[in-house]
């Protein structure tokens, strides 16, 4: 057997490769980004064809720049961006570009999912029951849903609607057929959130064709081996085993050490995720988070779900920051290392500048779609350094209402969280996490989380440890851990109060008079 392990990690904005030993510690990696398209306000795609192009050319740029040998390679697992789907026909024809799952085109199917269901003496919250997933228009179903009622040609046409999960697996050659992931089914909406297994009764309320869904494996499964001309391509050995992954969440959850009750993940990355492990089915209260496997186990996961999240900071910057940007060149240095670099300058609570993230809608837990953006409170005492603490603040206060709604759901006190995502990278954001959150939170090794969650599923997979619990005490060690202090946290009690009430005057009244006029102009 090989003594390394690669993950390939589809994300959002890009593919990467990481190969890491058999203790987790990364020996190379290597990335590129896949091109987007907006055709339209709030439609997000990209090509299948270019998605898998990248699986191979990342995978093959990993191996070259760690000089490593194909046949030290034990097997190749995979992560990848969650809520997204593409069609594709019998001849393996792709019906349409990827809908990404920041797509909000199946808005529109909301009256008719509601019609459906009062067919049926149905209603959201009777759905969430069921399904483990409430009201929300990053979920595929309602672009399913659309892509049925606006293309219903090609939706005959279509043999099954694939995850990106699906496309690493056959990108790298496992070609048999399309192979899914069980623990990450209950996106489509018309799955037992319990069993993962699809429900004819859900798929008749929404008059879809279950055999158009993918057929789905477990975890850990061994569904391929590499052929010879993928092999050529990337340097793999023939023969290589390919192990079915997961989602990307689920599968930084595992790369965190997130694989048992009492502990919790936070993810601030492209999206924001907070991340509950259960070892018994969990439902939300309020249907305010969603309900997934955690592959490789027999648990289920409770999330709540931020559409911005980092990407808000980013924002940020590309918005405010064109010195900082210029200055990062000329040192060759992260730009991000001099944005919180200023931040950690200002004072906890940012003197009461408060910034609302919600630059793509509120997801988790009030699923406000009208929900907007905004810097509020600042004087003329307030700095480009308060504003940028405020931004990393405002982000955290987002999470915590989610962190918040997920003790909702029935769990053990969290003993600790672990970090992952970009801003897990700093420790000032470490640090602020820690006082907003009131909780100690830790940070691991490997930073591409997701990636080395995979990686840990293909070393159960092939028989390198017999379980994720054995992976997870060999290959996830803690870096940094960072404790609550104490003032801090009274600091950031008082202006979360704050933030809740302003974020429930502005729900009210002011966003969906915003929304009207942003419509009617723009």
């Amino acid at each position: 057997m090989g003594k390394y392990l690669a993950g390939i990690d589809g994300g959002t904005m890009g593919v990467r490769c990481v190969i890491v030993d058999e203790k987790g510690k990364e020996v190379s990696s290597a990335y590129f980004e896949t091109p987007t398209f907006y055709p339209k306000p709030g439609w997000i795609e990209q090509r299948a064809e270019d998605f898998m192009d990248l699986a191979v050319q990342s995978t093959a740029a990993a191996i070259k720049k760690g000089n490593i040998k194909g046949e030290d390679i034990a097997a190749v697992s995979f992560t990848n961006m969650r809520s997204t789907y593409v069609p594709v026909d019998k001849d393996g024809n792709f019906l349409h570009n990827i809908f990404i799952w920041q797509d909000l085109r199946g808005v529109e199917m909301y009256p008719w999912m509601e019609e459906r269901m009062a067919k049926y003496d149905m209603d959201w919250a009777k759905l969430y029951q069921m399904s483990g997933f409430p009201k929300g228009a990053v979920w595929p179903s309602t672009k399913v849903y659309w892509f049925k009622k606006h293309h219903p040609d090609l939706y005959e046409k279509t043999y099954k609607m694939l995850t990106p999960q699906a496309l690493l697996i056959r990108a790298m050659g496992a070609r048999d057929d399309w192979y899914d992931d069980e623990a990450d089914a209950n996106w489509w909406q018309i799955c037992n959130a319990d069993t993962f297994q699809y429900d004819p009764f859900l798929a008749e309320v929404f008059d879809v064709d279950i055999n158009k869904y993918p057929k789905n494996y477990k975890s850990c499964v061994q569904v391929g081996q590499v052929p010879k001309d993928i092999a050529e391509a990337t340097g793999l050995k023939e023969g290589t085993p390919l192990i079915m992954g997961g989602g990307d969440q689920q599968c930084g959850a595992i790369g965190v050490g997130n694989v048992r009750s009492g502990l919790a993940s936070i993810c601030l990355g492209t999206a924001g995720l907070c991340i509950g492990v259960s070892d018994t089915p969990v439902r939300h209260p309020n249907a305010a988070c969603h309900i997934l496997g955690l592959p490789g186990t027999d648990c289920w996961t409770m999330e709540g779900h931020a559409s911005a999240a980092a990407s808000a900071f980013r924002w940020v910057k590309n918005t405010i920051s064109d010195l900082e940007i210029g200055a990062a060149g000329l040192l060759d240095v992260d730009v991000y290392e001099l944005l919180t670099a200023q931040a950690g300058k200002s004072v906890p609570g940012a003197k009461g500048a408060i910034f609302f993230p919600w630059l793509a809608g509120e997801a988790c837990p009030y699923y406000e779609d009208k929900a907007r953006a905004a810097f509020i409170g600042m004087t003329l005492a307030h700095t480009k350094a308060d504003l940028y603490r405020a931004a990393m603040e405002g982000i955290c206060f987002e999470m915590k209402q989610m962190l918040e709604a997920l003790k909702l759901g029935g769990f053990k006190p969290f003993e600790l969280l672990r970090l992952t995502g970009g801003a897990a990278r700093s420790d000032v954001w470490n640090q602020i996490q820690a006082d907003i959150y009131g909780s100690p939170v830790e940070v691991v090794e490997v930073a591409e989380a997701t990636a080395l969650g995979a990686a840990m599923l293909a070393a159960v997979g092939v028989g390198m440890y017999k379980d994720v619990i054995e992976a997870e005490k060999n290959m996830v060690h803690v870096l940094k851990r960072f404790d609550p202090i104490p003032q801090n946290v009274k600091t950031y009690e008082e202006l979360f109060a704050v933030f809740n009430d302003g974020f429930n005057d502005l729900r009210a009244k002011f966003w969906p008079g915003l929304v009207k006029f942003q419509e009617e102009h723009h």
